[in-house]
C-alpha cells in the first residue's frame, strides 16, 4: 500500500472512529418522550394528603389552641423519690439497698452526679425471667424530659427474651446503634459496665467484654447518667460511677419530703415571702385520677404554679392579641386566684386578672388576658395572693378569635400553613387509634369535661381534640376528611357514631351533635377501621359485625379496612412473604371483598409505603403488586386500595425525593386514588419514636415546610387531570411523569432526578406545541440531608423561574440539576 493510500485509509479510520464515538455519544443521550395527545387516563386530586396523627404530640401541643400542656394536671410528679436523683415517669420505690421500678415503658431515673465525658458507669440489675426486654444504663445523657425518648444519651440495656446486649443513641429519639448476642442469665443478679473514652464505647456482662463501639463524628460527648426499663417493671442495685481514679456509689435513699409535689408539666411558683405546700391530689379529681392543690400557709406574695407548655418551650405570646381560658378549681373558703401572663423568670407581668372562687364544690370560671408585651418564651402562672388553699383541676389557654382557624380549637398558622401546602386530603389515624382507651364517645361534649386517657404515644393523652373537632377543621379548610376508629369499637357504638356524623338531629345522637353546636351532617364519606392490623381471620370477624352495622345506617359511607405495609411483591394471594403484619395469605382479603359483594357495597384497603429515599422502598412496588393480586379474587366486588401513609425516619431532601417518586409511581399506575403523607405536623425538636418526618414544622410561634411538603405544595399547585405516557431513555436516574389539561392547552412535567449530577436532557413533546415562548419552572433542589430550620426555614425551597425553552417542533433541550425534583409546565 502507497503512502498515499496509508494516509487515506487512516483518515477514513479516524472520521468513521469519530462518527461512530459520537453515534454512542448521542445513543446514550438521556431523552424523554412525551405523547400528549394520548392521554391514559385519570390523576386523582387526592394524591397530596397527609396524615394527622398525635404522634410526636401533632395534635396536643401541635395543631390543637390550648397553649397549656399537662391542663388536667394527670402527669406525675418530677419529683426526687429518691436522694440525688431526678425521675421522668414512673414509680421508685426502695427495698433495702435495692431499687424497684413499676410504670410505662422508657420511664427513666437519673442521677444529680455532675455531667461527664470519660469514665465508667457500673450497675446490677435483676433479671427475673425470659421474658423481660430492654433494662439498662444511660450515659452522657442531657436535655431529659417526660416521655421515653425525650432526653440526649446513649442506652446500655439487656434483653432477656433475645439474649442480647443492646447500644442506642437518643437524640430526643431513638437510634438503634448495635444489637450483639450476649447470654443473659435469668434468676439472678447481672452486673454491666459502661466505659467511656471520647467516641469509644465498651461494655461488658458479669465481666466478660460484650461490645465495644466507636461512635465517630455521631458522639455526643458529655452527659449525666440514670437507670431506664423499656418494659414496666426492673429492680436495680450497686450503681456507681468512676470517673479518673475516683469511684463514686450513687447509692439508692429516699429523699426528705420538700412539700413540693406537682404534677409533671408545671412548676411552682413563688413571690415575696409567701411559703406553702403543693400537693397532688387522688381523690375526687375533677378529671381521670389527680388534681394539684396549692396551699398558701405564710409570707406576703404570691405562691401557685406555672406552665410553659409542650416540653416547657415557652408560651408564644403577641402583644395586644387576646387570650381566652377556662379555669376549674375547688376551693374549701371563698378566695381569690390570680391568672397571669408572664416572662419566663416570672419578673415581668404581662397581663393578669383575679377570679373570685366561692367555697364549695368545682367551679368554672373564663378569663380574658391581653399581653402588653411579644414574648415567644412566656408562662402562664395560677396563684393564691393569701392565706388558703386551692384545688386545680382544668386550665385552658388559647388564643382569641383572631388567632384560631375560623373559630375553632384550631391555631390559625398551622391550619393555614397546611392549606398553603396544598393539602387536598387529610387522615385522621395511625397507631394511636389501636389503644383501647381511643374511643370516640369520649371525645364529644365541652372539651374541659372530656376524660384523659393513656394513649399510644403518651400516657397522660388529652381528648380536648378529637375525630368530631378534626371533621369541624376538614369542613372549614375544605379537605376530605378520612378518621379511624378502633377495631375494639362496639356494632352499636359504630350505629351512634353514623348518626353523630350523618344522621338528623331528629336522632338521639344526630341531636346531640346539633347541641354540641353542629346540626347540620357532616356527610361522611370513608372511615378507616383500624390501622396496621394484622388482617387474618380475627380481623375479619371484628370487620364483619361492625361493617354490616354501619352499611345498614348509612349505605353510603366506604369503609377502609387499616391492612398494613408488605414487603416483597405478592404473585400468589395465598402465599405471601414479607408482610409486616406476618399474614401469608391474602384470604381474610378475599373473605372481606366476598362479604361486601354480598351487602352491594365497595371497600377500600390502605396499605403503607417507607419513603426513607431517596427511593422509596420495595413496599412501592408490593402496594402495587398487592392491587394486582386483589383484582383476581373476587370477581365483580369493588374495591380500591389506598396508600394512607407515605412514611419515613426523616424529614430532608432525600425523603422529599421518594416521596415524589412515590407519588409520580400513583400517577402513572392510575389505581390509587388517595395518597396521605405521614407526618402532618411536627413541634420542632419533637420526635420520641423514630419517626423524625413531619412536613409541616411549627413552634410556639412560627410554622414553616420542609422539603416533603414542598413535594405535596409543587404537586397540588400544578396539578391536572390527564395522565400523558412519558419515557426515559437514556437514564436511570430520572423518574417522569406527564400531565395535561382537558382542552389539551396546557401540559405540566414533573421530573425527579435521583442522580448526584446534573442530567442534561433532551425533551420531545409529541402531540403539543407550546403557545408560549417561555415555561413556569418550579425547582426543589438540595443536599440529600438537606432540611429547614426555625432559624432558617428556606434553606431548602423552591424556586420558581421563567425558562425560555426555544423550543423547535416540539423539541428542546433542558438540564435536570442533581437531587432535585422539577415541575416544567407548558402553556
Amino acid at each position: 500500500m502507497s503512502k498515499h493510500e496509508t494516509g487515506k485509509s487512516l483518515r477514513f479510520i479516524f472520521i468513521f472512529g469519530s462518527f461512530a464515538l459520537w453515534a454512542v455519544v448521542r445513543a446514550e443521550e438521556t431523552r424523554i418522550t412525551i405523547q400528549a395527545d394520548q392521554p391514559a387516563h385519570r390523576i386523582s386530586p387526592y394524591l397530596t394528603g397527609a396524615c394527622l396523627e398525635d404522634v410526636n404530640h401533632e395534635v396536643y401541643g401541635g395543631i390543637y389552641s390550648q397553649m397549656l400542656f399537662g391542663e388536667s394536671f394527670q402527669e406525675p410528679p418530677i419529683v426526687a423519690p429518691l436522694k440525688d436523683f431526678h425521675a421522668y415517669g414512673g414509680n421508685w420505690r426502695i427495698e433495702g439497698r435495692e431499687l424497684e421500678f413499676a410504670g410505662q415503658p422508657g420511664d427513666k431515673l437519673l442521677s444529680d452526679y455532675p455531667a461527664f465525658s470519660d469514665g465508667e458507669v457500673g450497675v446490677e440489675f435483676f433479671v427475673k425471667d425470659k421474658t423481660e426486654a430492654n433494662v439498662g444504663l444511660i450515659v452522657r445523657t442531657s436535655r431529659a424530659g417526660m416521655g421515653a425518648g425525650r432526653f440526649d444519651g446513649y442506652e446500655i440495656s439487656l434483653n432477656a427474651a433475645d439474649q442480647k446486649l443492646r447500644l442506642g443513641r437518643h437524640k430526643q429519639n431513638w437510634e438503634l446503634i448495635q444489637d450483639v448476642p450476649c447470654q443473659v442469665a435469668v434468676g439472678k443478679w447481672i452486673g454491666v459496665v459502661v466505659r467511656l473514652r471520647g467516641s469509644e464505647i465498651e461494655a461488658s456482662v458479669d465481666g466478660n467484654a460484650v461490645l465495644n463501639h466507636d461512635d465517630g463524628n455521631s458522639t455526643l460527648r458529655e452527659g449525666g447518667v440514670g437507670v431506664r426499663a423499656f418494659q414496666d417493671t426492673g429492680r436495680y442495685r450497686n450503681f456507681w460511677v468512676k470517673v479518673g481514679e475516683k469511684k463514686h456509689d450513687l447509692t439508692f435513699e429516699p429523699a426528705q419530703n420538700s412539700g413540693v409535689e406537682i404534677s409533671g408539666m408545671w412548676d411552682p411558683e413563688m413571690k415575696g415571702s409567701a411559703k406553702g405546700v403543693w400537693r397532688v391530689e387522688k381523690e375526687a379529681a375533677l378529671l381521670g385520677r389527680q388534681s394539684q392543690r396549692i396551699t398558701l400557709t405564710s409570707g406576703d406574695g404570691e405562691l401557685g404554679v406555672a406552665n410553659r407548655g409542650l416540653n416547657r418551650w415557652g408560651l408564644g405570646l403577641i402583644q395586644g392579641q387576646t387570650y381566652d381560658g377556662i379555669l376549674w378549681a375547688h376551693a374549701a373558703t371563698t378566695t381569690r386566684v390570680s391568672v397571669s401572663l408572664e416572662s419566663r423568670d416570672g419578673l415581668r407581668v404581662y397581663a393578669s386578672r383575679d377570679l373570685p372562687f366561692k367555697a364549695g364544690d368545682w367551679q368554672r370560671l373564663e378569663f380574658r388576658l391581653k399581653p402588653n408585651t411579644s414574648d415567644p418564651t412566656a408562662r402562664f402562672t395560677i396563684s393564691l395572693k393569701r392565706r388558703g388553699e386551692l384545688l386545680l383541676g382544668y386550665a385552658l389557654l388559647q388564643p382569641g378569635n383572631k388567632g384560631r382557624f375560623n373559630g375553632l380549637p384550631v391555631r390559625r398558622d398551622v391550619a393555614e400553613g397546611l392549606i398553603h401546602q396544598g393539602i387536598t386530603v387529610l387522615r385522621y389515624g395511625g397507631s394511636m387509634v389501636n389503644h383501647p382507651g381511643y374511643r370516640w364517645k369520649h371525645m364529644i361534649g365541652p372539651r374541659d369535661r372530656r376524660q384523659p386517657y393513656t394513649g399510644t404515644w403518651y400516657p397522660h393523652s388529652s381528648n380536648g381534640w378529637g375525630i368530631f373537632d378534626f371533621l369541624d377543621f376538614c369542613e372549614a379548610a375544605n379537605f376530605l376528611a378520612i378518621p379511624a376508629v378502633n377495631m375494639g369499637e362496639s356494632p352499636q357504638d359504630m350505629v351512634d357514631f353514623i348518626d353523630y356524623a350523618n344522621g338528623p338531629t331528629t336522632s338521639e345522637w344526630g341531636g346531640r351533635r346539633a347541641t354540641y353546636g353542629h346540626p347540620r351532617s357532616y356527610g361522611l364519606r370513608y372511615l378507616e377501621l383500624g390501622n396496621e392490623e394484622r388482617v387474618d381471620e380475627v380481623y375479619f370477624q371484628k370487620f364483619k359485625p361492625l361493617a354490616e352495622a354501619i352499611w345498614a345506617r348509612d349505605p353510603g359511607i366506604v369503609l377502609i379496612v387499616g391492612d398494613f405495609a408488605y414487603q416483597q411483591p405478592i404473585t400468589n394471594a395465598f402465599e405471601v412473604t414479607g408482610a409486616d403484619s406476618q399474614i401469608n395469605s391474602l384470604s381474610a382479603q378475599q373473605k372481606i371483598l366476598q362479604l361486601a359483594k354480598d351487602h352491594g357495597r365497595e371497600v377500600w384497603f390502605d396499605l403503607h409505603v417507607w419513603t426513607d429515599g431517596p427511593r422509596p422502598t420495595s413496599t412501592l412496588e408490593a402496594t402495587l403488586s398487592y392491587v394486582t393480586a386483589m383484582e383476581k379474587l373476587v370477581k365483580g366486588a369493588r374495591f380500591k386500595v389506598v396508600v394512607l401513609e407515605l412514611n419515613a425516619n426523616n424529614h430532608s431532601q432525600r425523603r422529599a425525593l421518594a416521596n415524589a417518586v412515590a407519588i409520580q409511581t400513583f400517577e402513572r399506575d392510575g389505581r390509587i386514588p388517595i395518597a396521605t403523607s405521614a407526618n402532618c405536623l411536627q413541634p420542632d425538636g419533637q420526635n420520641d419514636n423514630g419517626w423524625d418526618q413531619g412536613l409541616l414544622f411549627l413552634n410556639s410561634s412560627q410554622v414553616w415546610l420542609q422539603p416533603p411538603g414542598y413535594v405535596t405544595s409543587m404537586m397540588r399547585n400544578n396539578y391536572l387531570p390527564l395522565s400523558a405516557p412519558a419515557q426515559v431513555q437514556g437514564s436511570s436516574d430520572l423518574d417522569v411523569v406527564a400531565k395535561r389539561s382537558e382542552d389539551g392547552k396546557t401540559l405540566v412535567l414533573q421530573v425527579v432526578n435521583l442522580a448526584a449530577q446534573a442530567v442534561p436532557t433532551i425533551l420531545n413533546l409529541e402531540g403539543f406545541r407550546p403557545g408560549k415562548s417561555t415555561a413556569f419552572v418550579q425547582e426543589l433542589r438540595g443536599p440529600l440531608e438537606g432540611v429547614n430550620v426555625a432559624e432558617a426555614p428556606m434553606q431548602v425551597a423552591p424556586s420558581r423561574t421563567v425558562w425560555h425553552h426555544n423550543m423547535s417542533e416540539g423539541k428542546g433541550r433542558y438540564t435536570f440539576p442533581p437531587y432535585s425534583f422539577s415541575i416544567l409546565k407548558f402553556e
